[in-house]
């Protein structure tokens, strides 16, 4: 078997893992969680090895510039809910709150446009479209997975251990 095809098939299996993962610890379930996300993003690009070499640090770095501003989101959640509720707001820190929702919302933006170029460099720009595709794919196919899970074991999304802590 030809290389290419043995590295499609071993990443096919781990987009077969069942998702009974997540019954593990919290770092254990991020980390095979990580592990299914590289595999589906480099089967959806499909990237060769070399690719692959170029592509994966500078999505780490994309991926750590979305993560400060999800923490920032985070964060602006935590403070709506120590209010007791945006109705428990004041108008003003209403606005302050809009004001930081729009500009962590720009921000995504500004990054998505930066990394456009970034991935250029690293890799074909067909796969830089297909990667934005992927990305927004993965998240469907995870959400749809714990739907099924919840759906097999008869809860609510009120109910799933995988919710926020």
């Amino acid at each position: 078997m030809k290389p290419k095809h043995t590295t499609r098939l071993l990443l096919s299996l781990l987009l077969l893992i069942p998702f009974t993962l997540f019954a593990q610890d919290k770092q254990d379930r991020k980390d095979k969680l990580e592990t299914m996300h590289i595999a589906y993003i480099t089967q959806k690009l499909d990237l060769t090895p070399e690719e692959a070499q170029k592509f994966w640090p500078v999505y780490n770095q994309y991926k750590a510039a979305m993560e400060e501003l999800r923490k920032q989101r985070m964060d602006n959640i935590e403070s709506v809910k120590k209010a007791g509720g945006m109705d428990n707001m004041s108008e003003e820190d209403v606005k302050k709150l809009i004001a930081a929702e729009t500009d962590i919302e720009t921000k995504q933006l500004d990054i998505r446009k930066e990394y456009v170029t970034k991935f250029q460099n690293v890799i074909p720009i067909r796969k830089v479209a297909k990667f934005f595709v992927a990305e927004d794919g993965f998240k469907r196919y995870l959400l749809n997975q714990l739907k099924q899970r919840r759906e097999r074991n008869g809860r609510n999304s009120e109910d799933d251990d995988m919710g926020p802590r």
